[in-house]
Order: C-alpha cells, then structure tokens, then sequence
C-alpha cells in the first residue's frame, strides 16, 4: 500500500495518471491497482485527456445540474458548496480499480485518471494505491 498526496487548487479535474504510474514503476508482477480517495467531496474519474475542454465540458455539466447553495439542500455545514461536493462525489466515485500491463496503467490511447476536486479552494487530498 502506497499513500499519495495531490494539492489542488480550486474546483476541477486534475489529472493524475503518471503520478500514479510512479508509484507502480519498479514494483515486479503487478497485475491490479486499486486507488481510493479518503475524503468525502473529492473523487476519481477515467476519461479523455486529449482535450482540456472535455473536464470544462464535465465541470460545465455539473455546475448546472449540482447546484451550489442550493435552497434545497438540508445539509451545507455553513458553507453553500458542501452538499454539491458530497453529490458529486457520489456521482463520480471514490475509487478505481485498473488493470496493469507492463508497470503502467493500462488506459487505451486517449484515457487518464483524474482526481476531481469538488471544493474551492487549496485542498491536500490523500488517495490510497494498493497494488495486486
């Protein structure tokens, strides 16, 4: 078990792939890798990274269907964007689960795992790798 740490800053999909390729780099017979985030308004997420405008195109998709400070919501912790993030979160999952050919992810030609950050702001965020 490995334990990485990414620093974001503010709302939105960072992409993580070759971070997490070094933490599989060296290690002999790996086969799975398993990444969980530890937090409730982050999350992990497989898609395209050949065009920056398809994570503005997700966050877009987002800002307009999980609205911040929502009147609705019961539960925002004195803060207007804490239910959204919770919501996001459950929509986009905490963890992924990839297969490992020769010491990478194994991702086809357009695909990257992005940690996305569903709150403002600067956020450390600790994901938990297990290789199998």
């Amino acid at each position: 078990m490995s334990i990485l740490i990414v620093n974001t800053k503010g709302r939105g999909a960072f992409e993580i792939t070759q971070q997490v390729n070094d933490v599989i780099a060296g290690k002999n017979n790996v086969r799975l890798c398993h990444i969980f985030v530890a937090h409730t308004s982050a999350s992990l997420m497989i898609t395209g990274n050949e065009d920056a405008n398809l994570l503005l195109d997700i966050e877009d998709y987002f800002q307009a269907h999980v609205i911040d400070a929502n009147p609705n919501y019961r539960h925002n912790n004195g803060r207007d964007f804490d239910t959204s993030g919770h919501i996001r979160s459950v929509l986009t999952g905490e963890s992924k689960t990839i297969p490992v050919i020769d010491g990478k992810l194994a991702f086809g030609k357009y695909q990257g795992l992005f940690l996305y950050e569903h709150r403002p702001g600067d956020n450390s965020r600790k994901l938990i790798i297990t290789l199998s």
